[in-house]
């Protein structure tokens, strides 16, 4: 009897044994596959970013070398646009553990000295003495710190080091993992906490302290990670979250969530407030078929989009069609105002209409609660302001950010001159020229 239940029970058991070896085979090969994801978005985000500051120093030192306002302009935001990119790199390394907002900080700032200079009409207003020996103060202090991650990239290449080994042992603080990566992250941001206080000028100052001020008003609870998870999967149009990876951010001026999520050669990284869950910005990378799209009908695509994701009514200010996509800079509209700070740049694919980009924090820290929106003097009035060498197309009322970081109602005149498409905005109460901007193709 005990032989025929044994003959019956073990190829059973057997089979169950089996069935378990191969549950957990899958399991481990699952486990590994999204290790090795991470650890590939780890090594290439440090590598972009060495990247990016290598390149961010080298316009630096273009810029203190041309003659030519023009150059200078280009190159300042060639300084501004390698700036965001690498702060979009350190919010993809796992560096919440260890010291590098000092650093992170200083990037940041370059970024907005740069946008600062760039929107500026160098010809008109070229850098004074003060403002020339600040950007060669930035240019050497910049250069300090691409050489220190740069050596810290031989040594990640030349040792084999890998993030996952950094990001498990200072969660679980390990003391006998080796150090090489967190030390020359620890080395790089000390260097930034010696240099001497860095005047940034007025307009960078105020914007500084501008951005954690208007963090501090955003409304609503602060939101998990769970409801991160959520959000980005709507926002993909994903049936469910369990393939997104979600981080939190706790050092810069204010915390975000940094979501990601990958499938085949279709990658997704964007950014979240805690506070809120507002998207900061989002970026698509995937391959791209033919191109079929108009620039109109990408156009209605992006409208579409702001409309269903909460932006209100929006105005297509300008846009840049490029390769494979075209990136549509829109703001937002109240009555007959056009409110430039409350701005997001949606990007969209030629090939079938997604939305492969999208940058809003200016509209997310820039909303106002109300704004004045009668002028006190007339168009005509204004528009004698304009130089008579700009022919004007047409105007409008705008609400922008001056110089100084205040919220002014202008007259906003588009024109041309020499071939090249300008904003002129004017104020409406004073007529002072409040600020001048080149522009590629006006909508």
């Amino acid at each position: 009897m005990y032989r025929r239940l044994a003959a019956i029970l073990f190829p059973i058991t057997a089979i169950a044994f089996i069935a378990v070896g191969v549950w957990g085979y899958q399991e481990n090969q699952e486990k590994n596959s999204i290790l090795i994801k991470a650890e590939n978005q780890y090594q290439r985000a440090f590598h972009d970013l060495n990247n990016h500051v290598d390149k961010m120093q080298g316009e630096m030192g273009k810029a203190l070398a041309v003659n030519s306002s023009k150059q200078m302009g280009e190159s300042m935001n060639n300084v501004w646009r390698l700036a965001y990119s690498a702060q979009e790199d350190i919010g993809q390394l796992p560096l919440t553990l260890m010291p590098f907002d000092k650093a992170e900080e200083f990037v940041a700032n370059i970024g907005r000295f740069a946008h600062q200079m760039s929107t500026r009409n160098l010809e008109k207003q070229p850098l004074d003495s003060a403002e020339r020996k600040r950007l060669q103060a930035l240019y050497q202090h910049s250069e300090q710190i691409r050489n220190g991650l740069g050596s810290l990239q031989n040594q990640v290449l030349n040792k084999n080091l890998r993030w996952m080994d950094v990001e498990s042992a200072l969660s679980t603080e390990n003391k006998k993992m080796d150090n090489t990566i967190v030390d020359g992250f620890k080395k790089v941001n000390k260097t930034v906490e010696q240099y001497r206080e860095v005047d940034w000028g007025p307009t960078v100052n105020n914007l500084h302290v501008q951005m954690r001020e208007k963090y501090h008003k955003l409304k609503g609870p602060k939101v998990s990670s769970a409801e991160i998870k959520k959000r980005t999967a709507k926002l993909l149009g994903l049936k469910s979250t369990r393939d997104i990876r979600v981080t939190l951010n706790k050092k810069g001026d204010y915390q975000t969530y940094s979501s990601y999520w990958h499938k085949g050669k279709h990658e997704v990284n964007a950014d979240w407030t805690v506070v809120g869950g507002h998207l900061v910005w989002m970026m698509k990378e995937r391959p791209y078929a033919k191109n079929r799209l108009s620039n109109q009908q990408a156009s209605l695509k992006a409208l579409q989009f702001a409309r269903n994701h909460g932006y209100g009514k929006m105005r297509i200010i300008s846009h840049d069609r490029s390769g494979h996509a075209i990136s549509l800079q829109m703001v937002h509209q109240i009555d007959q105002v056009l409110v430039y700070p409350e701005a997001i740049s949606i990007k969209i694919a030629l090939d079938n209409g997604e939305v492969i980009g999208v940058q809003a924090d200016e509209f997310v820290f820039n909303r106002q609660s109300s704004i004045p929106t009668k002028p006190a003097v007339s168009e005509q009035e204004a528009r004698k302001k304009v130089s008579r060498h700009v022919k004007v197309d047409r105007s409008n009322l705008a609400y922008i950010y001056n110089e100084a970081g205040q919220g002014v109602l202008c007259y906003e005149f588009l024109g041309r001159m020499q071939g090249k498409q300008y904003r002129v905005f004017i104020n409406a109460k004073t007529l002072d020229e409040e600020m001048i901007e080149r522009i590629e193709k006006a909508v």
